[in-house]
């Protein structure tokens, strides 16, 4: 039995997927089948456009992991004294800085995600400087050859655990001395 085209454009399934969406919940979300959704980023996966496929879905009880969307709400509400913790803790640029937050929000950074902002050598040169920052916290940026870098799981917690607790620290400081 073969599986129904997707009812809208196959590759929001691929985007959503590399996001780390599960496939029943982009399944969900476009209003296709899990059936459908599987068979189209089999093929990207195929086509390299996808490294992994996604978990079938969210765990019970924990629709995201909730550090993610922490340091994404600090992204949106508090994106100055974000900037200003991970400066002082990591001395990065602000471009780095931007680029190490979107390889926290995503398992896995492809290069080709950001060739259209930046320079695949440019990349590369920040993301060499963010692994040396990075190393001092006992934190290893991996290289995904081919395709670009990521975190383990231990590690981009650990990380993401980092940001928030001095982002936390650096407000309540900022209440108390005001």
């Amino acid at each position: 039995m073969a599986a129904e085209p997707l009812a809208i454009d196959p590759d929001i399934a691929v985007r959503l997927a590399d996001e780390g969406v599960p496939l029943r919940a982009i399944a969900r979300a476009i209003k296709s089948s899990s059936d459908a959704v599987r068979e189209r980023l089999k093929l990207a996966q195929s086509a390299g456009q996808l490294l992994d496929l996604p978990r079938d879905d969210w765990p019970p009880g924990f629709p995201r992991d909730q550090r993610a969307l922490q340091l994404s709400r600090l992204v949106s509400e508090n994106r100055d004294r974000l900037f200003a913790a991970m400066q002082e803790s990591f001395h990065l640029t602000p471009t780095e800085i931007s680029l190490l937050l979107i390889m926290l929000q995503h398992p896995s950074l492809l290069k080709e995600r950001l060739s259209e902002s930046m320079t695949v050598n440019l990349i590369e040169v920040h993301v060499c400087k963010i692994r040396k920052r990075l190393a001092a916290f006992g934190i290893e940026v991996r290289t995904l050859w081919g395709y670009g870098y990521q975190f383990t799981a231990e590690d981009r917690r650990k990380l993401m655990d980092m940001i928030i607790h001095k982002v936390q620290g650096a407000q309540e400081g900022a209440t108390d001395g005001s």
